[in-house]
């Protein structure tokens, strides 16, 4: 629908329910604003309910008895430590899907975000920063958990909508006051709410001419400079806009050493680190050496999906470097061995 039939009908709806002139031109102004973003017109809570065609009443518990409608569990981190993941059951995830889609998405984010945007993945991190003189890596120490539900309002607040619906919408977003790892919504709002912040660090990095990108939580920064003085600066940002780098992750590696980026090699070509290749070849000598069944047992390994998982990690190797021609005979013996136990 055009603009023009659109503010008719706003029109002609607040004569039917007798709101004052004043009412309509500011209602009209709201929702102009929202037209030009492509955003959907929400008026209030009980508008949202109709536009995602769930009863008010059972959307309200989701927003405001938020804890009932997740399953928690843990995830192995390398480090051997858990973490905590929240997932949303799926009447919540089909509304907080119906934001990301119908909202958030429609939304620009920084050029320096490389993860959770479409068309956008982590070669695009990682080729950025291949063959430079110095890489300094840096991780912000719990991201979502110190996104707040003030932020995640703001964030919708923002976008123009009203204090009472960015608050609505906030609370089906957040659980526990904070963004949850594990909701469709927390990875692209976590972007927009560090649209200011890569504003801010590009505009350091800029001046300098230090190439810089940011995946999730980690931030990337090449080239030739003083990384002391670099850090000091982005550690500054982060700090002043409410979260916090993890210095115990913080690397700095030249070209003399092995240069990773968010697990990448990025010295002279871009592939997986030696550990990992390493990794994936012993796996490799063991099946082709002693067979499927015997490499199993004496690793005491009772996955059904192993198969699959290795194929996984040359998978990964390859997406990395499609030309790794040693992954790609470790795919093809892997793919020959997985069809014959079909």
């Amino acid at each position: 629908m055009k603009w023009e039939a659109l503010k008719r009908n706003i029109r002609e709806e607040c004569k039917k329910q007798h709101k004052t002139q004043e009412f309509t031109n500011k209602y009209v102004e709201y929702s102009k604003n929202l037209f030009d973003q492509g955003l959907p017109i929400i008026s209030s809570p009980e508008h949202f309910s109709l536009l995602v065609g769930i009863d008010h009443s059972y959307i309200c518990n989701m927003a405001y008895a938020t804890s009932r409608f997740y399953r928690h569990f843990t995830i192995p981190k390398k480090s051997g430590k858990t973490r905590d993941i929240y997932e949303p059951l799926p009447d919540l995830k089909y509304v907080q899907t119906w934001i990301l889609e119908n909202i958030l998405e429609k939304c620009p984010v920084s050029p320096y975000a490389k993860a959770y945007v479409k068309g956008r993945t982590l070669k695009h991190n990682v080729k950025f920063h291949k063959a430079q003189k110095t890489v300094v890596t840096m991780d912000i120490k719990d991201f979502f958990p110190s996104i707040t539900i003030v932020d995640v309002t703001k964030i919708f607040e923002n976008l123009g909508y009203f204090q009472n619906v960015s608050c609505f919408l906030a609370h089906l977003c957040c659980l526990k006051f904070s963004l949850p790892q594990g909701a469709p919504t927390s990875p692209y709002l976590s972007n927009l709410r560090f649209l200011g912040i890569d504003a801010q660090i590009s505009a350091y990095t800029t001046v300098k001419k230090i190439r810089y990108t940011r995946y999730a939580d980690d931030l990337t920064f090449s080239g030739d400079f003083n990384e002391h003085h670099l850090i000091q600066t982005i550690s500054g940002i982060i700090h002043d806009n409410g979260f916090c780098i993890n210095p115990s992750k913080t690397r700095v590696a030249r070209q003399n050493a092995r240069q990773e980026v968010t697990g990448i090699v990025v010295n002279s070509k871009i592939q997986v680190s030696k550990p990992k290749r390493k990794e994936i070849r012993q796996q490799m000598y063991y099946i082709q050496k002693f067979g499927l069944e015997s490499h199993l047992e004496h690793i005491h390994e009772t996955r059904s999906n192993y198969i699959n998982h290795l194929i996984g990690q040359v998978n990964f190797a390859l997406f990395v470097n499609p030309k790794d021609v040693e992954m790609q005979s470790y795919f093809d013996v892997l793919k020959t061995i997985l069809k014959s136990n079909s």
